[in-house]
């Protein structure tokens, strides 16, 4: 059973106010456990459990991992966290922990058993990061997923005066399953790649499957392009940059697949997802309602709904969607569908107005992250006057394209 966190004042300091907020925004989300919010959070449980501890400012892209698996607002958390930081600047400590991103930086967990930490959840779960050049490492066998964990202490001894001041740093390498390969530098990309993309964060796993718990084959550190052959669908991820829902894993030349959560860039619009080891299908059958709201006009809330749906998008659009002419389409919101059979579903406050000229055109459209339409796509049409009366409505390919890529276009950062 895990234990009890300890209390945070909320009134002590803005790293501890934050830290209240984000314990608030968890007991919101139905409190889950550090280790569950570890499957899809891109860290380990301890971290997570850290991140709302009170004693320290999580980096940024710890907070919005911990944020986006609570369901919680990036980029309003986004504006919390550099408000903290301002008023807080901590001081450098002089033993620093380096390389914490617990979980594996594509999104992990490999969390242990909770209830080990002090006085919080998570105190069993594992630490993952892209493996570093090797200066003979010791290793250690903790609880949890995967490999020993090891641990490096790298002395720095500097003399000033008849004062020697010791800085000890401490590296956290990968805890999952048997010691993967290591790679010390960025892969050369293969002729006849389909696309490319660039580590980031911490750098890439590449597993054996499209799952976070699937083997480890080799690392590849953050900063490098990487030629890969094709995309499948797979495990979801949240990405630790705005914490975006992800389900793809990019095919790497020789075996292998990345999470695309640890990879800024896509495949091409037109290249659709393959098969690959412990993949999943893409979605299927997506329908649309349009429900009025009860006593206010013009507001509407769009549900989305259908097989193997994993990230919806929303957007909308004013005119007869017959005239000719180009279209403005405007994003209502990424979604992210955490029950398949339940959907996703978004508010819509206000309706254009009458004046607008013509109907209201709603879609919603099958994602599989940020900037990553299926062409999978819904549309209904109402009028602004009588918002009950939706139809469904028929798009051309082209709109049908653009409107899919406004829905599923991954939220601006403001």
């Amino acid at each position: 059973m895990a234990r009890q966190e300890r209390p945070v004042d909320p009134t002590a300091g803005p790293v501890q106010a934050l830290a209240y907020e984000l314990r608030k925004l968890r007991a919101e989300a139905g409190n889950p456990t550090y280790r569950q919010l570890a499957r899809t959070a891109g860290y380990g449980a301890t971290t997570l459990s850290e991140a709302a501890g009170g004693t320290r400012l999580p980096t940024l892209e710890v907070l919005l991992a911990y944020v986006g698996a609570c369901g919680g607002d990036p980029d309003d958390w986004r504006r919390r966290w550099h408000e903290t930081a301002e008023r807080a600047r901590p001081a450098e400590p002089v033993r620093q922990v380096v390389g914490e991103r617990d979980g594996d930086p594509e999104g992990g967990g490999g969390a242990g058993a909770e209830g080990g930490g002090a006085g919080t959840e998570g105190g069993g779960a594992g630490t993952e990061g892209p493996e570093l050049p090797a200066v003979a490492p010791s290793g250690v066998r903790r609880p949890g997923n995967g490999p020993p964990r090891l641990r490096w202490v790298v002395p720095v001894v500097a003399v000033a005066a008849a004062a020697i001041v010791t800085i000890v740093t401490v590296v956290d390498l990968p805890d999952d399953g048997p010691a993967a390969p290591r790679t010390a530098r960025c892969p050369s990309v293969p002729d006849g790649a389909a696309f490319t993309g660039v580590t980031y964060g911490g750098g890439a796993y590449v597993r054996d499957g499209a799952a976070r718990d699937e083997s480890v084959l080799t690392t590849i550190p953050p900063d490098c392009t990487v030629g890969f052959t094709g995309f499948c669908v797979g495990e979801k991820v949240y990405d630790n940059t705005g914490g975006m829902p992800d389900v793809r894993w990019f095919k790497v030349a020789g075996g292998g697949v990345v999470s695309s959560a640890v990879v800024h860039g896509n495949p091409p619009r037109d290249l659709r997802a393959s098969d690959c080891r412990n993949g999943r299908p893409t979605t299927t059958g997506l329908e649309l309602s349009v429900v009025t709201g009860a006593g206010r006009s013009g507001i509407v809330t769009l549900r989305a709904t259908g097989r193997d749906l994993y990230v919806a998008g929303f957007a909308t659009s004013v005119g007869d969607p017959g005239a000719s002419g180009e279209r403005t389409w405007r994003q209502v919101r990424l979604v992210d569908v955490r029950d398949s059979t339940a959907g996703a579903s978004v508010r819509l406050d206000a309706l254009p107005g009458p004046s607008a000229r013509g109907p209201v055109v709603l879609v919603a459209a099958a994602c599989l992250g940020g900037d990553s339409p299926t062409g999978l796509v819904r549309a209904r049409q109402v009028r602004p006057e009588d918002p009950r009366g939706a139809v469904p409505v028929t798009l051309d390919q082209r709109q049908q394209a653009e409107a899919a890529g406004s829905a599923c276009r991954y939220p601006s950062r403001g």
